[in-house]
């Protein structure tokens, strides 16, 4: 089954033996809330993706009036964010390839 999870910005194809949320044994969901980076089930569309920037690019402007600790940890935060859209669209091949 898939799984829209709009506030992690992905797809999950739930597999409990691959997931990293930790669900109960015996479930056929995943844990919404508990959404891990590095999953095995998690998917992300190219939509997906340019939000994640957009949300990398929102937080760094938090981290610009933040205090100074609070701002490293949300730019370090942007940053991680922009790291996983790069490798996304590095990794992407284009819809001519598919056919």
């Amino acid at each position: 089954m898939l799984f829209d999870n709009p506030d992690a910005l992905l797809i999950c194809a739930f597999k409990r033996e691959h997931a990293l949320c930790d669900p109960d044994p015996g479930a056929n969901a995943p844990r919404q809330y508990e959404c891990r980076p590095g999953c095995g089930n998690a998917v992300r569309t190219d939509t997906h993706a340019r939000l994640l920037r957009e949300r990398a690019d929102e937080i760094y402007q938090l981290s610009v009036h933040a205090p100074k600790p609070v701002g490293k940890r949300l730019r370090a935060h942007a940053d991680r964010l922009r790291e996983t859209t790069e490798a996304h669209f590095a990794a992407a091949r284009p819809t001519e390839e598919w056919t």
